[in-house]
């Protein structure tokens, strides 16, 4: 029955760290690639895909509001990733108000 408390506590802990780490691993790439030669060339075709992809990377959000890499496709990335980090945090959050109560 302990092992079981332990193991439960400890496993949102091993998950946030995880999580923080692998987005500080991927923001330490993005601030290595960024204004080199290395950043990804998105397709330019006419497809309507390609072009919805420009219309959201050339938007004033990742151009002008969100600016911390000269790369709007790696501003996109960050923001889509702390967003997600965010639903993790408000489910984490919500998970353990309501297992508190059940006890």
């Amino acid at each position: 029955m302990e092992n079981e408390e332990k193991s439960s506590r400890s496993s949102p802990v091993k998950r946030w760290l995880i999580l923080i780490g692998l987005f500080l691993l991927v923001q330490l790439i993005f601030f290595g690639i960024d204004g080199t030669m290395l950043e990804p060339n998105i397709n330019d075709s006419g497809r309507l895909f390609a072009r919805i992809g420009r219309w959201v990377l050339e938007s004033k959000l990742f151009t002008e509001w969100i600016t911390l890499y000269g790369y709007p496709f790696f501003n996109m990335l960050m923001t889509i990733h702390i967003i997600a980090l965010l639903f993790q945090a408000i489910n984490d959050i919500r998970s353990s108000v309501f297992s508190k109560n059940e006890r």
